[in-house]
């Protein structure tokens, strides 16, 4: 940035003045203009702003990709619990007559529930074994566009392992409510 004297520029453009007001700026904006007018009636003021409403301009752009990271993460995060539902209760419609043999001899509704639980955690952890290299690569190629995180922040990702998790048991959750309410009799009528 360099500052020079407006009448020593060589070209004659808008020239920029700051002031620092107590209380509502704006309301000095009509002394301002008494003030500039008896300088010289022929200077106008063409855009008076606040500063807080110029740096949100200037930032406008990165808040939008901001906004959209956001909303794609909460997309990413549907898609994956809705992916793993429908893994789930495919798995346990198909292991029905299991169910209701384990059921039969025996087994509680804890056990049931940990047996389906089970499933989805082996799933999330091969997810987690797969992804985290994969995001420590990419993240390495985006070390320019990552703004205060590290390519290899751990704390990054042991949030992010924290929250496929936590997605992954609310997925799990109906499917394991369902396993856990099969009627022995009717799951081996089935096959």
């Amino acid at each position: 940035m360099a500052w020079w004297a407006y009448t020593q520029a060589a070209e004659e453009g808008p020239m920029n003045v700051e002031m620092r007001v107590r209380g509502d700026a704006l309301a000095i904006l009509p002394e301002v203009r008494k003030v500039v007018a008896q300088m010289d009636p022929d200077v106008p003021l063409i855009q008076p702003i606040l500063q807080r409403k110029q740096f949100e301009r200037t930032i406008s752009q990165q808040l939008m990709f901001a906004r959209l990271g956001e909303f794609f993460g909460l997309l990413a995060i549907v898609l994956v619990a809705t992916g793993l539902y429908g893994t789930l209760a495919y798995r346990v419609n198909m292991r029905t007559a299991e169910i209701g043999v384990r059921m039969a001899v025996g087994a509680r509704r804890e056990q049931v529930v940990w047996m389906i639980l089970k499933d989805s955690l082996l799933l999330t952890a091969i997810g987690v074994v797969i992804g985290i290299p994969l995001a420590m690569l990419v993240g390495r190629a985006l070390t320019s566009s990552l703004y205060g995180v590290k390519p290899m922040d751990a704390l990054s990702y042991l949030l992010a392992v924290a929250g496929v998790v936590l997605v992954a048991l609310a997925a799990s959750a109906v499917p394991a409510s369902r396993a856990a309410n099969v009627d022995p009799l009717t799951a081996l009528r089935a096959e």
